[in-house]
């Protein structure tokens, strides 16, 4: 049974959401952060965390002593993730020594299992779920990064007998999404009753609400099996427009959206969906939370706001 984590990316939606998993299940918590992050405050508050200011630049320098033994490094930081640094060769090669610097600092920590966050940009474009027979193909600096991340890690993990494990994330939405997120710009402009200009919207997609990933995070963190690429999604996979529509039914049904404004383009996601099997069937992990109940979840979150 896993005791203790430590994790970079803490104060991202999907590291909020692993914490909280961990505080549900009396695990304690090492964050590492930058101190001038501005979403410190979306850590929970709980005697089980513990926050460290220590960025990616900085794990090869760290030399505090763990405030407790940990079991788990979650490797989920990752910088340059906007529209520019990801085309960014200089900035996604950094990634990639920073995954090394983390794998270096589990090793000096004495964590037994290291699991890194990878992306569905590791497959380029492909028509059919993504598992582990599709054929790795990245066209950008972003996804190649994060599969040179992949491989690299999982070489020095083997040199220091870690467990290695890397989870390819698809699409996970929720209230910790940010700002310029499709789902929450959507609801957004929709609220309001302000144009969007979208594309035709008739790729296929895949939505996986924030707590269902971190729980499949938390799991994987628990379950026995390791050295394995799994693949986070909610394994369901429709046109993006039918998503949108279904936000319109519960937001404003009279709301005008804009599809086609925007043209597809030959960088445009065709379809983006996971299939879920082998991450099921190895932790018993499924999506609990339906797209409609995620969307309201969000809406409640603006009303608190």
């Amino acid at each position: 049974m896993m005791r203790s984590i430590v994790l970079t990316g803490a104060t991202s939606m999907i590291g909020i959401a692993l914490v909280k998993q961990c505080v549900q299940n009396n695990v304690r918590v090492l964050a590492l952060v930058r101190n001038d992050s501005l979403r410190l405050n979306a850590i929970p508050k709980s005697d089980l965390i513990t926050t460290i200011n220590c960025d990616l630049g900085n794990l090869v320098e760290f030399d505090d002593e763990a405030p407790f033994p940990v079991d788990v490094f979650y490797h989920l930081g990752w910088s340059g993730t906007d529209k520019q640094g990801r085309k960014s060769c200089n900035k996604q090669l950094q990634n990639v020594a920073y995954t090394l610097d983390a794998v270096r600092l589990a090793k000096k920590l004495g964590c037994k299992r290291f699991i890194g966050i990878g992306s569905q940009a590791e497959y380029g474009f492909y028509s059919n779920p993504v598992n582990s027979f599709t054929p790795v193909n990245p066209i950008d600096a972003y996804g190649t990064a994060k599969y040179t991340a992949r491989k690299l890690s999982e070489i020095e993990c083997t040199n220091f007998n870690i467990e290695h494990i890397w989870v390819c994330v698809f699409y996970v939405y929720g209230t910790e999404s940010k700002d310029d997120d499709l789902i929450k710009s959507f609801i957004v402009n929709c609220k309001s009753n302000k144009p969007m200009g979208l594309s035709p919207c008739t790729h296929i997609w895949d939505f996986l609400y924030e707590d269902d990933a971190g729980r499949a995070l938390f799991m994987l963190g628990e379950q026995r099996k390791f050295g394995k690429t799994y693949f986070l999604g909610s394994g369901t996979g429709r046109p993006l427009k039918e998503y949108l529509e279904e936000i319109k039914s519960i937001v404003n049904p009279e709301y005008v959206s804009g599809y086609g404004k925007i043209p597809y383009t030959g960088e445009s996601t065709r379809y983006l969906c996971a299939d879920i099997t082998e991450l099921s069937n190895d932790t018993n992990w499924k999506p609990e939370i339906p797209f409609e109940e995620g969307i309201r979840r969000m809406l409640e979150m603006f009303k608190r706001e």
